[in-house]
């Protein structure tokens, strides 16, 4: 069978590979190869979807100021509405007692245990030493971007392809051949944008793995407390941290989602949450909150993925021609789409970078750091825990 020629072809149709294909579009036919029956399976379909501008790294906050600007664009041109218009926000609690470091950063402020009540009934004061507060942190619509990227790429003459499992992959002659089940495909360029998977690709291209490691993050449903007169509605309520990031909750789909905030390094897989995970969230929930859990409704996990140093991946490979890199997202890969992906179509065509993303963020972020001779990274904790 002859392959079908294209100018891109892009592994993986989570939201990274979803939002690059679409971009990237705009400069050529691009194929987008998914192994699942539908795009935004695993993570992208499973994350708390809050939209956070001053929570992550600094290159984290950049792209994330970013991508705020162009989600913005994309709502004013009526492509799709990702950001709620009302902010929820976020509040990391420090119990009574709590003697850590809970310093506000540049985009939070102290508030007293009075006001965190007004927030969150069942955070009452009594049980409270001080909160910090960011009330700028939105609610991100996952299945409208799904969407209207979905939409966008398909305007511009792209293709998903779905149910094909990458099983072979070579590059000849300026060109990269694959077969994606029962497709024959090939382009000069692929990009690397599987999650959890993305060493694997790129092993199976026969390029050097980044050391790239999918963590599990588990989370359940259990049902809110009983609302009192004149008590905010639960659905109003923030995301809540405690302030050593143990724990989240936050409303979901009229019911509470409480997370123990695990990152336990796993192999890629269609994971599950474990028995223990769960139960440790509820203890947290009710340490923090003097509510008893009665039942939990529902669980779930999905993987993050980090490169050795925390931050993202996206560029060219240097060391294997027509190869990129979307990936390492670590949990903020659906706050930092729009801007990932305008960053990788910057790299790729060689225009000009998106806006409030400079020359040294973008080699920051290249996957050159981890191929200069000699240079190893060294795999650190990330610093922050919200699955966005």
């Amino acid at each position: 069978m002859t392959p079908e020629d294209f100018d891109f072809l892009i592994v993986g149709a989570g939201i990274a590979g979803l939002s690059a294909a679409a971009e990237v579009s705009a400069l050529g036919r691009v194929a987008l190869i998914e192994r699942e029956q539908t795009p935004c399976y695993h993570s992208s379909g499973r994350s708390a979807a809050m939209f956070a501008r001053h929570y992550g790294s600094p290159a984290i906050q950049a792209l994330t100021g970013a991508s705020q600007r162009l989600l913005d664009k994309a709502a004013a041109d009526g492509m799709f509405e990702a950001l709620a218009p009302a902010a929820r926000g976020i509040l990391f609690v420090a119990p009574a007692g709590y003697s850590g470091d809970s310093e506000p950063n540049a985009g939070q402020r102290r508030i007293t245990p009075a006001e965190v009540s007004e927030l969150v009934p069942i955070l009452t004061a009594a049980r409270i030493d001080h909160c910090l507060w960011d009330d700028s942190a939105r609610d991100i619509d996952v299945h409208a971007m799904h969407l209207g990227y979905a939409r966008l790429l398909r305007e511009r003459g792209g293709q998903i392809l779905t149910g094909g499992e990458l099983t072979h992959a070579s590059h000849t002659g300026g060109m990269w051949e694959v077969t994606a089940g029962a497709a024959r495909l090939r382009a000069p360029v692929i990009v690397n944008a599987a999650g959890a998977w993305a060493d694997e690709v790129a092993t199976l291209c026969g390029v050097a793995p980044l050391g790239i490691e999918p963590r599990r993050r588990s989370a359940a449903l259990i049902d809110p407390p009983a609302a009192e007169d004149g008590n905010a509605p639960v659905s109003g309520w923030p995301l809540v941290f405690d302030m050593d990031q143990t724990l989240y909750f936050k409303p979901e789909g009229g019911k509470l989602m409480l997370s123990p905030v695990d990152a336990t390094p796993v192999p890629p897989h269609d994971c599950w949450a474990e028995d223990l995970d769960i139960a440790i969230a509820v203890d947290r929930f009710e340490r923090l909150t003097g509510q008893t859990v009665q039942r939990v409704s529902h669980n779930w996990a999905g993987l993050r993925n980090f490169a050795p140093d925390g931050e993202p991946v996206i560029g060219a490979d240097p060391s294997a021609p027509g190869f990129w890199w979307l990936a390492a997202q670590g949990g903020s890969g659906i706050k930092i789409a729009a801007a990932a992906s305008a960053l990788l179509a910057a790299s790729v065509s060689g225009e000009a970078l998106p806006e409030s993303i400079g020359s040294e963020l973008a080699a920051a972020l290249s996957p050159a750091r981890f191929r200069a001779e000699g240079q190893q990274a060294t795999r650190k904790t990330p610093a922050t825990a919200l699955e966005s």
